[in-house]
């Protein structure tokens, strides 16, 4: 079984649309959607907004359902300057761009008790990056679409005032994105000690005008990442 985690309606509501025999599940305030999807038998959640949704819906899941693998699906904020909208990132690693236990001799974002950086799997990434490039070679992925391989960060805000892009950019220079789940579920899987990885597509670049483009771009990104999930889920063995 796959785990599939996505914060907003709209960055999984076409996923679950594909699932053959869905059948829903109530944990809580949390909906699970078990069916067959992209011929794999998989887990569908929509967590909601933030780390806190994000960290409890995954360790429900990965208890109740103990899913093989997770992927964190949706939007996010670019940070690297050469990106652009609809780009797609696939996590290398993950951290919290808004935890600082410094004074006890921790890097910043290192939650104690837990890795500098949540690594993302190996295989998983392999397997988005030849998703990917089965999109792109059957023309359903555009040519000017990026995907990369980065860091993402993850935090209790939505990243968009001038002096905090640049105080995370000063902190964490290697950050591809920002959002507001992803490492949440990295911390979780990390405890359970399954195998996940993030996938975003940009729905904005912090700084400019996010608020407003996030609004314009989200249908585009979360279109474009539920595509490579898919994608995923076919070529998965």
């Amino acid at each position: 079984m796959v785990g599939i985690i996505g914060a907003m309606e709209k960055e999984v509501q076409s996923l679950e649309a594909l699932m053959a025999g869905a059948e829903s599940t109530e944990i809580g305030p949390f909906r699970y959607v078990r069916g067959m999807l992209g011929g794999k038998e998989t887990v569908l959640l929509q967590c909601g907004i933030g780390k806190v949704n994000a960290a409890i819906g995954c360790a429900l899941m990965l208890e109740r359902f103990a899913p093989s693998w997770v992927v964190n699906t949706g939007s996010a904020g670019g940070l690297d300057p050469s990106l652009t909208f609809g780009d797609l990132v696939v996590s290398a690693s993950a951290l919290y761009h808004d935890v600082d236990v410094t004074a006890f001799g921790y890097r910043k974002g290192q939650v104690p008790g837990s890795p500098e950086r949540f690594g993302a799997d190996a295989s998983l990434i392999r397997l988005a990056e030849l998703s990917a490039a089965a999109l792109r070679a059957r023309g359903e992925l555009p040519e000017g679409v990026h995907v990369v391989r980065g860091c993402i960060g993850s935090g209790d805000v939505f990243v968009h005032d001038g002096t905090l892009i640049e105080r995370i950019r000063l902190d964490f220079p290697e950050l591809t994105a920002v959002e507001m789940e992803g490492a949440a579920i990295a911390h979780a899987c990390s405890l359970f000690r399954t195998p996940f990885v993030i996938i975003r597509s940009l729905s904005d670049i912090a700084g400019k005008e996010s608020p407003m483009k996030f609004e314009e771009f989200l249908p585009l990104a979360s279109s474009r990442s539920s595509a490579l999930v898919l994608e995923m889920l076919k070529g998965a063995e």
